[in-house]
């Protein structure tokens, strides 16, 4: 009868713990859990699509990694660049104002724009967000939309 006891305890231990990390996985932000927050705009000239005398500005952390992520009240230059990228490539959105806050409109704007290319609608821009947006190119003689989105 003890043997019984002691499989039972030992199965309830098991499951408990099972639960407790699976609760862990399922409540932790995709997008903020493997990112940092953006905290910066950066000039990207090295992407393999981008045409000659084009460059980037995009959303970047610490400026090297433009895999960051930004949610409702990030403010600074890295919301500008969003901001920016939002108006030249998306017609569909209303143009944003370009204040460096992520606010209620810039939040509505990136759904919008997770909606358009199926991925996870949460509102936050994250690397998923990221590889799905389309980006405008500058011309690097003047710092001018080029008027092409890549």
């Amino acid at each position: 009868m003890n043997r019984n006891r002691f499989k039972v305890g030992a199965i309830s231990a098991v499951v408990g713990v099972v639960s407790t990390l699976l609760v862990g996985l399922t409540t932790a932000s995709p997008a903020s859990a493997a990112t940092n927050e953006c905290n910066t705009g950066r000039i990207l000239t090295e992407a393999s699509n981008l045409p000659s005398g084009r460059y980037l500005y995009l959303p970047a952390y610490n400026r090297s990694l433009f895999l960051c992520w930004m949610a409702y009240g990030t403010r600074g230059d890295e919301v500008r660049a969003l901001q920016l990228a939002v108006n030249h490539c998306y017609n569909t959105v209303p143009n944003l104002e370009v204040d460096g806050i992520y606010g209620d409109a810039t939040r509505a704007a990136v759904r919008t724009i997770q909606t358009t290319h199926r991925i996870k609608v949460d509102g936050e821009y994250g690397p998923d967000t990221y590889y799905a947006m389309i980006k405008p190119a500058y011309r690097t003689v003047d710092n001018g939309f080029s008027g092409t989105c890549i």
